[in-house]
């Protein structure tokens, strides 16, 4: 009795001394370079632009007001350019540091300095740094900037006609081969925490062409889907999900073959 009391004892010290620290005062720095500064210079711009209308031209009152809506429209474009291109610059540095590595990783805090330290630190300084641009985009007039993001920001490789209908993306390590439809509530992640101190899995999704992932499709690090999948609601593809040869159509949790005519019709 004695034992197994010490060492729970030990086992509750051990998880109170494990403890994460990040440098808030950094990631600060980070908010109002890449998304305060491409605000001021679209701010710069609009104060240009009604100098320019009402000091330089003075065209007729109802002029200035047909061109505003569409000026301020272009302003928000080009804000979100500026950010997606800007927050670019700082992952391209930080990839030239440490490139993004695939693998199982131990989440390591203490050691900061050591290859494994320096890894875990950058794939959180990259999760960071393009979850706003993708939630702006996806919320804006302009969804397919989406795929800008992940193109410049997380090294994924997105095909042509690639769709996310308010789905939730893959921040990174991610192919998605053209004409691919994802509906909304589904979700792609290539990574995996076991827990807070666990381990972290960072694998590769490859989606193939003309793919269609129904809403509330998971799909989890290093699945491999082959062209013309179909993934009916609510299907669950895990950690390296291999398709069946020659079967198109899944469904269920983990994701399996079913036979499904769609062209079937119930009408008589």
């Amino acid at each position: 009795m004695m034992n197994h009391k010490n060492e729970k004892k030990l086992t509750k010290n051990s998880e109170d001394s494990q403890t994460i620290e990040f440098a808030v005062w950094y990631y600060f720095i980070l908010n109002i370079i890449c998304f305060s500064v491409p605000l001021y210079i679209c701010l710069g711009l609009f104060l240009l632009f009604e100098y320019s209308i009402i000091h330089l031209l003075s065209p007729p009152e109802i002029f200035h007001f047909l061109l505003l809506p569409g000026f301020l429209l272009f302003l928000y474009y080009f804000y979100l350019i500026i950010l997606i291109e800007t927050a670019a610059i700082f992952t391209r540095k930080w990839n030239k540091s440490v490139p993004p590595q695939q693998g199982i990783f131990e989440r390591n805090f203490k050691e900061k300095k050591s290859e494994l330290g320096k890894i875990i630190n950058y794939y959180h300084k990259r999760g960071y740094i393009i979850k706003f641009p993708i939630w702006l985009t996806s919320k804006s007039p302009f969804p397919w900037l989406v795929n800008r993001t992940l193109r410049r920001i997380g090294h994924n490789k997105i095909g042509k006609n690639v769709i996310y209908c308010d789905a939730y993306v893959g921040l990174e390590f991610t192919e998605i081969q053209d004409n691919t439809f994802i509906y909304p509530t589904s979700a792609l992640s290539s990574h995996e925490v076991n827990s807070i101190f666990g381990k972290l899995s960072i694998l590769n999704i490859k989606l193939g062409e003309n793919n269609i992932l129904y809403p509330g499709v998971v799909v989890g690090p290093g699945v491999v889907s082959e062209n013309n999948n179909i993934f009916y609601p609510g299907t669950i593809l895990p950690k390296n999900w291999r398709g069946s040869p020659g079967v198109l159509k899944y469904q269920g949790s983990p994701g399996h073959p079913v036979m499904i005519d769609d062209n079937k019709s119930t009408s008589k």
